[in-house]
């Protein structure tokens, strides 16, 4: 059971290739009492994490330029300046959201390879959120789907978690699918003013 635990927690951590009889010389000597300078360990330890997390930015972020390439000359995709894909699936009632308003949607998110890491349908329920407080992507992505719109989007890594990734599925330099569906918004006051007085 305790080897499970360790296992799972290796396996969590993303260590990457690993030799084995190092993992276990290292058990034996933690349990034999053996002193390890735990300066050098820690400066060890960074070291080799700040290097996997370089390959693994760097991997991704190239299937992840191969993909948006392919994925840009589909029927229907729309490439915005910022990187940012998406095709509408579903036209709603013509009214979009602008910055700061509240959305209500259900929605799946992807990652490129299918893996799915997040999902409102799963737990059988929808999410709301104001525009200004996700990720970049989706501030800009549900600007262009309609309330009562269905929407598909891929976010670019740079327009998502970046470098850092998130938690045990996103990696670094991940780039994302979403499956949105736009229920309602309330926009601003000011910007429902604004449009009402153009008209």
């Amino acid at each position: 059971m305790v080897g499970h635990q360790f296992g799972q927690y290796i396996k969590g951590n993303n260590f990457g290739a690993l030799s084995f009889a190092q993992i276990k010389k290292g058990i034996k000597d933690a349990i034999a009492g053996v002193e390890v300078d735990e300066e050098t360990f820690y400066n060890t330890m960074n070291d080799y994490m700040e290097r996997r997390m370089k390959a693994l930015n760097d991997e991704n972020a190239a299937k992840a330029a191969k993909f948006f390439e392919e994925n840009g000359k589909k029927e229907g995709v729309v490439t915005t300046e910022s990187g940012l894909q998406y095709k509408i699936v579903r036209e709603g009632n013509g009214v979009k959201p602008v910055d700061g308003s509240t959305v209500k949607v259900c929605y799946e998110g992807k990652l490129l390879d299918g893996t799915v890491f997040d999902s409102s349908y799963e737990r059988n329920d929808t999410a709301s959120f104001g525009l200004n407080q996700v990720i970049a992507g989706w501030g800009e992505g549900l600007k262009y789907c309609e309330e009562g719109g269905e929407i598909l989007l891929w976010i670019p890594s740079e327009l998502a978690y970046g470098e850092r990734g998130a938690g045990a599925l996103i990696g670094p330099g991940s780039a994302l699918n979403f499956k949105v569906e736009l229920i309602s918004t309330e926009n601003p006051e000011e910007e429902v003013n604004n449009e009402e007085s153009d008209k």
